[in-house]
């Protein structure tokens, strides 16, 4: 099994539907993945549709999180690392924080749907994978 952490904009591109969806549900659906979270994933997708009442979409991370066999909780230590590992490589708070709950729970990739060549794939220690990066490339016509 591979330990894979999605950062949620994966959840959001698999529910939404639009450009990487296929790619993200194939991700989703993988038996040979073992998935694990952080409770900032949690907090970046379930707080609005529950407040909107959009049960769904409530029910569709909730099927995920179901899933999920580790998750790391906010901490201070999280956050001194995150900011570590923003400092150093130039990473953005959400995905800094997101990277090094990842790290802790030994994820050996991380799947995004930032496109690749971002800070965030430079980090050492674990595969940072773009939905992008996924995608079939179009077929050409047969001459």
């Amino acid at each position: 099994m591979t330990r894979t952490f999605l950062d949620s904009g994966v959840l959001l591109t698999a529910w939404r539907g639009k450009e990487c969806c296929e790619q993200a549900l194939a991700v989703m659906e993988d038996e040979s993945r073992e998935f694990c979270t952080a409770q900032l994933v949690k907090l970046e997708l379930l707080p609005k549709p529950a407040c909107f009442r959009q049960k769904l979409e409530t029910e569709f991370y909730g099927t995920y999180f179901a899933l999920v066999k580790h998750e790391e909780p906010l901490s201070e230590a999280l956050g001194q690392e995150a900011m570590a590992l923003a400092s150093a490589h130039g990473i953005a708070a959400a995905d800094a924080l997101n990277l090094c709950a990842a790290l802790r729970l030994g994820a050996e990739e991380f799947i995004t749907s930032e496109q690749p060549g971002k800070p965030m794939f430079s980090v050492p220690g674990i595969m940072v994978i773009s939905l992008h990066s996924l995608r079939s490339p179009p077929v050409q016509p047969a001459k």
